[in-house]
């Protein structure tokens, strides 16, 4: 498990890294990779887990980080989305 929250918080990582910096001189749109990460991680885990929300919570703080727009948007945005996921996936799958 130690494992998997150290791997997952090194790909958020470099993902935002690359996102913020990287991909922006090459590229007119840029998909928030991010946001790709935690919802394929909520959707692929298992139910009783808590590592989706746990990745938001970090690829929350890393966007609110990068970003010029006031902290704890990313956070807030991500947290919702992924607990919409457990919710849906708990009551109707």
């Amino acid at each position: 498990m130690v494992k998997k929250i150290i791997s997952i918080v090194f790909l958020l990582y470099l993902l935002a890294m690359l996102q913020a910096s990287f991909f922006v001189h090459f590229f007119d749109y840029i998909p928030n990779l991010i946001l790709i990460v935690i919802v394929l991680v909520n959707l692929f885990e298992k139910e009783e887990s808590y590592l989706g929300v746990f990745t938001a919570l970090v690829g929350g703080f890393y966007l609110d980080i990068f970003s010029g727009r006031f902290f704890g948007l990313y956070l807030l945005l991500s947290f919702l989305i992924s607990l919409f996921i457990k919710l849906v996936i708990k009551d109707y799958v």
